[in-house]
């Protein structure tokens, strides 16, 4: 029960103010339940950040500008970030939103751009429940080829270690990158 409360309240963080994504408690749950524990608790994941998303939707609908500049505090958000959302939320936002999901493009960004848009909410929620699900079982997917690969290699005993020098890495390329952006 805790690994579904922890992964929910992740999940609905990440959607709204917080930073870090749900996939690394999601690829740390492949290492240490499995690849099927990690997709159930994608699907809560993605649940939770559908939530998430509809809060950020209501807030910008009723007050865009506010939940734009709360963006803004985000930390690696910048108004050219921001601006993407805008963009690729006017035009076709389905296809955005999953591949957005799969680039580090902030999934709130798009929640606060639907919302000042006045997308349909339903047709937001579900599309974004499917974006998020695809990405979070795409990192457990590859966490898991990666244990295999590091099982078959005899060297299993590293998978933690390798599964926290590879965030480590991921965040500081992110974070290098938009501080260049």
């Amino acid at each position: 029960m805790i690994w579904i409360l922890a992964t929910a309240g992740w999940g609905f963080a990440e959607a709204t103010l917080f930073f870090i994504v749900p996939d690394v408690l999601l690829t740390y749950v492949v290492l240490k339940f499995g690849l099927r524990k990690a997709l159930n608790l994608s699907a809560v994941a993605a649940a939770a950040a559908v939530l998430g998303g509809i809060v950020m939707w209501l807030w910008s609908a009723a007050d865009a500008e506010a939940a734009r500049r709360a963006m803004l505090m985000v930390p690696a958000v910048d108004p050219d970030l921001l601006a993407r959302a805008g963009r690729e939320m006017a035009g076709f936002w389905p296809l955005d939103l999953v591949v957005g999901a799969v680039t580090g493009m902030p999934y709130k960004l798009y929640a606060v751009e639907a919302g000042a848009r006045d997308i349909n909410l339903l047709a937001f929620a579900a599309m974004s429940f499917a974006a998020r699900f695809i990405r979070f079982a795409l990192a457990a997917g590859l966490t898991a080829v990666a244990r295999e690969g590091l099982e078959r290699l005899r060297q299993a005993r590293w998978s933690t270690t390798v599964w926290a020098a590879g965030w480590l890495l991921l965040y500081a390329v992110y974070f290098t990158i938009r501080a260049m952006a």
